[in-house]
């Protein structure tokens, strides 16, 4: 009987120095040495004296190693995976506005031209707290449930859980704006537009900001606060990524495809 009792109590210990080293074994350790504990046979003590004391051993390198693996691995997973999700929920709200540009080009909102093809809108227009082309709201918003936007130095901008969010249309004469004084390239914006969503601040841990196109195109790139010194990335009021981010030679590279998503390949009312 002792010597299955020991050898169980040898490991027991084994396993609880590993873990102060080998993080990922405390919490089975921990557990492996309570275990072992609270099968110790109804002995005197007398007997049983090298087994608890190899067991006082164990249970103090348990205590270290899960302490550890807590803080080594448990709450930074448990950090990242708030931030993943954080980050999904951004992009869902990127899709959200998406169906509504989808809508606005299907039922031409916006058709100067009259073919029946709708310019893409921005954020506030789709929303209605702006006018559209800085005339009527429309009647029935595209997109419900949307806080009021705050300025930003790309333009109006609306935060919503974590992220300012804002689309971003052809600009006329060139480039991209969110600004909704600026004149809007009508017959582009009926193919085109990019959606931003970046960290406000207001969500410690975020690191990504995230565009989306009219075809679905989905990227993510870094960005970062201001730090001493130096202006923040793609990140706060002041520092967002500017309107042609995502595309402009010297900053697209920056910008990684989401999960290797594939965009679609036409748009609603495509003939």
């Amino acid at each position: 009987m002792r010597r299955p009792l020991l050898v169980r109590t040898v490991l027991a210990a084994a396993a609880a120095l590993a873990s102060v080293y080998f993080t990922k074994l405390g919490l089975f350790a921990a557990v492996g040495t309570f275990v072992a504990w609270a099968s110790l046979p109804r002995l005197p003590n007398a007997e049983l004296r090298r087994e608890r004391w190899l067991l006082l051993v164990a249970a103090l390198a348990a205590s270290v190693g899960l302490f550890r693996f807590l803080v080594i691995e448990a709450l930074p997973g448990i950090v990242q995976g708030g931030n993943r999700f954080t980050e999904q929920r951004a992009i869902s709200r990127l899709r959200e506005i998406l169906f509504a540009e989808d809508t606005a080009r299907r039922i031409a909102v916006q058709d100067p031209d009259h073919d029946h093809v709708g310019s893409a809108a921005l954020l506030g227009e789709l929303t209605g707290e702006l006018g559209l082309r800085r005339g009527k709201p429309l009647d029935v918003p595209l997109l419900e449930s949307f806080p009021k936007q705050v300025k930003t130095s790309i333009g109006p901008a609306t935060e919503i859980g974590g992220y300012f969010l804002v689309v971003c249309l052809p600009k006329l004469g060139g480039g991209f704006t969110a600004e909704p004084e600026d004149a809007v390239d009508e017959e582009l914006a009926e193919r085109r537009f990019i959606a931003y969503a970046w960290p406000s601040g207001t969500a410690p841990g975020l690191t990504n900001a995230v565009a989306l196109d009219e075809h679905e195109h989905i990227s993510l790139a870094p960005s970062a606060p201001q730090k001493p010194n130096s202006s923040g990335l793609r990140f706060g009021l002041m520092a967002p990524p500017s309107c042609a981010d995502a595309v402009a030679p010297e900053t697209r590279d920056a910008w990684q495809a989401w999960r290797h998503k594939q965009p679609r390949q036409t748009l609603p009312g495509d003939h």
